[in-house]
């Protein structure tokens, strides 16, 4: 969508006067509401000039859906760069937080506002009255979304979710709505929207224990890095910690530990009565602050803390083990030797699991990599990872059921989307390309790769890194555009869905399909032994 600025401020050109980029981990919504205050506009009319009359975007979780047209108006009209837009949004968090992330319902740690109409019914939105205070120009951070978010550790305080005043959930989208006499200015946001208190000037309500303070800055730091030393591993995955995290509350949560734990003196001065049986994000932020000031203690000195609780309240390892079918190995060996009374085997599911992080991580799989990563020794349980390469005939049958599927569709992107997985995937093969690197792959790095080009042929499979290179050259020029990818991405390979590069798992994922389609899971156990 093309927005003309010469309608709007008699300008020529796409940008609009103030080109105001999102603070770092600024929330989506929130650099919309400080876009458009900042050029006289309230949000309202700001939103039905940028989007449409019929946009209706507050009538969502925008921070969760963050539609990618949204983006590249924003983008257009601020000079923003599409990764700026993207570092706004909650699903950034995917790979790093919780595994997928659902633009449209529940996702695990974000916290719902509970839309309706316009209207949030829950407080879903957090602030630090001091971070709002100091802040040039105030913002909301995307971390005051998470579920696990109890205390801002810069300034040692307790977050609030409402209005100290009127008690209101927060919705700063509203607040040049308060009245005629309100017309959009400098921090209006940081106002309720309903009673027009100023949210910096919230009273302080009490100071959280240092052993709190302490356990936030530790997650904050594992969302910021993406790894955490734990358990004894150096670096740890975040999700691996994060999914191990998640399954200890809701084994803690569980009706049958909670009465277990009625009495306990590890639970003096804690009260976590009236759990929501919806899990953690619907939990009051009073709630989630008890129950973070107990994990603050629990998670102490891992495992010798959390396992004197099992052995002395008699904790049940079917309790304990949560809702999930998979749990990650740091938390299911405690559970299962405190609470079972033995050592937890690894399955060859998580040992997949870990192998695929290795090599998202450092771009192939090494045992070294994982016993690091995981405090395990895996490579035993990964007999399709130590498989021989794909023999060249395997190799062409692949290629051949691929064609025969590009034959059969009829749909113009989908036949794009089959064609750029066969190059894909032949030049993964003949290039030598992990998933990681070929996720990443450009033209120049081919090109880097392979200095010489042969003639190109369809006549045969690529089977050579020059033709292969030749493959890459002929989609880039004649195929790629069909896909729309985005003018700043520069890999080879995009999503038709996204128009940005594949995710490593991504490539695994089509990978897998292209496998099941063509029935050569025998031949080519997985991508590993694809390259030569």
């Amino acid at each position: 969508m093309q927005i003309r600025s010469e309608v709007v401020f008699g300008l020529s050109g796409t940008l609009w006067p103030v080109h105001l980029k999102p603070q770092t981990d600024e929330l989506l919504s929130s650099w919309i509401v400080r876009l458009s205050h900042a050029h006289g506009y309230k949000v309202q009319t700001m939103c039905a000039i940028l989007f449409g009359q019929n946009s209706a975007i507050w009538n969502r979780d925008i921070d969760r859906s963050a539609p990618p047209e949204i983006g590249e108006i924003l983008v257009q009209v601020t000079g923003a760069t599409a990764e700026q837009f993207e570092g706004t949004t909650l699903r950034t968090y995917e790979g790093w937080l919780f595994e997928r992330h659902n633009p449209n319902g529940l996702t695990r740690w974000l916290i719902p506002l509970g839309i309706f109409h316009r209207t949030r019914k829950r407080p879903g939105l957090m602030f630090c009255p001091h971070c709002l205070a100091e802040d040039a120009e105030p913002y909301f951070r995307r971390g005051w979304r998470l579920a696990l978010s109890t205390v801002c550790a810069k300034h040692e305080c307790y977050l609030r979710d409402a209005c100290p005043e009127c008690q209101s959930p927060l919705a700063p989208h509203r607040a040049d709505m308060l009245g005629r006499q309100h017309y959009p200015q400098a921090n209006l946001n940081v106002h309720c929207w309903k009673c027009g208190f100023d949210l910096r000037k919230s009273p302080q309500t009490g100071r959280p224990d240092e052993a709190l303070v302490m356990f936030q800055a530790q997650l904050d730091a594992m969302l910021r890095q993406g790894y955490a030393a734990w358990a004894g591993n150096p670096s740890m995955h975040s999700l691996v910690f994060f999914d191990g995290l998640r399954t200890l509350i809701a084994g803690l949560m569980s009706p049958k530990t909670r009465e277990r734990l009625t009495g306990s003196n590890r639970m003096h001065g804690i009260d976590l009565g009236g759990w929501p049986k919806m899990g953690l994000e619907m939990a009051s932020l009073q709630m989630r602050r008890e129950l973070f000031r107990w994990l603050a203690v629990l998670l102490d000195d891992w495992p010798t803390n959390f396992g004197s609780l099992i052995r002395e309240n008699k904790l049940r390892y079917a309790d304990l083990k949560g809702d999930g079918t998979c749990r990650p190995f740091w938390y299911e060996d405690v559970i299962r030797r405190e609470a079972r009374g033995g050592y937890a085997p690894i399955s060859r599911d998580e040992a997949n699991a870990i192998a695929d992080v290795v090599e998202a991580k450092y771009g192939r799989f090494s045992n070294t990599s994982a016993r690091k990563l995981s405090g395990r020794d895996i490579y035993a349980h990964l007999a399709d990872r130590k498989a021989p390469p794909v023999l060249e005939e395997v190799y062409e049958n692949l290629l051949t059921s691929m064609d025969h599927q590009i034959a059969d569709t009829l749909d113009k992107v989908e036949r794009a989307c089959l064609i750029r997985d066969k190059v894909m995937f032949a030049a993964g093969r003949q290039l030598g390309l992990s998933e990681g690197a070929l996720a990443d792959l450009t033209l120049e790095r081919v090109r880097e790769i392979v200095p010489d080009m042969e003639a190109l042929n369809f006549v045969d499979a690529a089977k050579s890194p020059g033709q292969a290179r030749a493959w890459v050259e002929w989609y880039w020029e004649k195929m790629r555009s069909q896909l729309r990818p985005r003018p700043e991405v520069a890999r080879v390979f995009t999503s038709s869905r996204t128009r940005r590069g594949f995710k490593h798992s991504a490539v695994g994922e089509h990978f897998r399909q292209m496998v099941e389609a063509a029935i050569l899971q025998r031949s080519i156990p997985s991508y590993s032994c694809w390259s030569k």
